[in-house]
């Protein structure tokens, strides 16, 4: 145990402190720089607790890791083990777009709660919702949960970071006369019997992306839904042949308007392929590119935004039909337990709490319902 008085670049004081720890190896005695400080007192201070460190078993090496190549070591080792492939590439957003920004230059070990605090602050006060912070938060959190596991740091400071608080907005959904309105302005549209199915089934963008010949029933009047399109994080979309769940393997009845659609749709779909120089066969997706590949969902989106604004209906995402689809189901007396098969929920609970929306039909039948437990006479006139 040491510690050195040294003269800094400056022409000022410094103070060395450096410790003896047997190596955990060859058990020979060996010395580890703690670091350089201003101030005596500060010197002696972090000496005493580097020798409690030591003499606890949490003595850490000198190392200078940057939080950036931390996340670059966990996205390359750790989240391929636990995170699905298809899912890898909002875990690449959050670290590229947030946490890199804000952090990549700081060391491992100089990252403190307030710094962490701050952050998440910030992107409050910049509008981002508290579900983009909170996996801000667990993403860095388990980052360094592999650092502390490796001996970079002692302790995980997002273990004592307080996030903010989940904010649920309620999303929006479509009226009835919107879903008009915009399969209305989307019967142009190159892709129009995917919105009506939309629409009218609630399947998720994925599914429907996923769905092949062989799986529609024009003369049955059903659909088979079982296989996904999802997207890497490199590389095109790729047909994944597990539902998302057991539920999400299903089969779905359609209406006569919609099975006469795609009789239709199928018509051009041959044609399109009989003149496409190259074709991808393995499949026969019934949405697909001009090459009979799987679409990529970022361009069904930019296409579904362009409908909306065209159409002129409240801005919603493409999962807000699925929504739409369930809350206008369950609000015209469907069963409960039949909505939930439809759109490929494992119970009733998800169905209701996380899509059923109130809307003011409901609103209106629940006031009706309340009058007519509570009957009233008209009061008498006292002339």
């Amino acid at each position: 145990m040491s510690i050195m008085k040294r003269i800094g670049a400056d022409g000022k004081n410094r103070w060395l402190v450096r410790i003896e720890s047997p190596d955990p190896v060859s058990g020979k005695r060996r010395r580890i720089t703690v670091g350089t400080f201003r101030t005596k007192r500060e010197a002696e201070r972090e000496e005493a607790k580097a020798i409690t460190q030591r003499e606890r078993g949490t003595l850490l090496l000198p190392d200078r890791t940057t939080v950036a190549e931390l996340l670059d070591r966990w996205m390359e080792v750790d989240v391929p083990r636990t995170v699905k492939p298809e899912n890898l590439v909002t875990y690449e957003i959050i670290v590229r777009r947030h946490l890199k920004p804000a952090f990549g230059n700081v060391l491992v070990r100089g990252l403190s709660v307030e710094r962490v605090e701050r952050f998440y602050a910030d992107l409050q006060a910049a509008g981002y919702s508290s579900s983009l912070i909170k996996k801000c938060h667990l993403r860095l959190s388990a980052a360094l949960r592999l650092a502390k596991r490796w001996g970079i740091v002692s302790e995980n400071v997002c273990d004592v970071v307080k996030p903010p608080r989940l904010a649920y907005r309620q999303p929006d959904i479509w009226t009835p006369s919107e879903v008009g309105a915009f399969l209305l302005e989307a019967e142009h549209d190159g892709m129009h019997p995917y919105w009506s199915l939309a629409v009218e089934t609630g399947a998720r963008t994925s599914e429907l992306l996923g769905l092949a010949w062989p799986d529609v029933g024009l003369d049955s009047g059903t659909l088979r839904i079982g296989r996904q399109v999802v997207r890497l994080l490199h590389g095109t979309p790729i047909i994944k042949q597990d539902a998302k769940t057991e539920a999400g393997r299903r089969t779905i009845r359609l209406t006569g308007a919609m099975v006469e659609s795609l009789r239709t749709h199928r018509r051009r779909w041959l044609e399109r392929k009989l003149a496409a120089p190259e074709w991808e066969s393995a499949h026969d997706l019934v949405f697909c590119t001009g090459s009979g590949r799987p679409v990529n969902a970022r361009h069904v989106r930019r296409s579904f935004d362009r409908l909306v604004r065209a159409s002129g209906v409240t801005p919603i995402s493409p999962h807000g039909m699925r929504r739409t689809h369930v809350t206008h189901a369950i609000g015209a007396g469907a069963n409960l337990k039949a909505v939930a098969a439809r759109v490929g929920h494992r119970d009733l609970t998800t169905t209701i709490r996380t899509y059923q929306q109130l809307t003011a039909g409901m609103e209106d039948e629940l006031m009706g319902i309340v009058e007519a437990m509570n009957p009233r006479r008209p009061a008498q006139d006292a002339g």
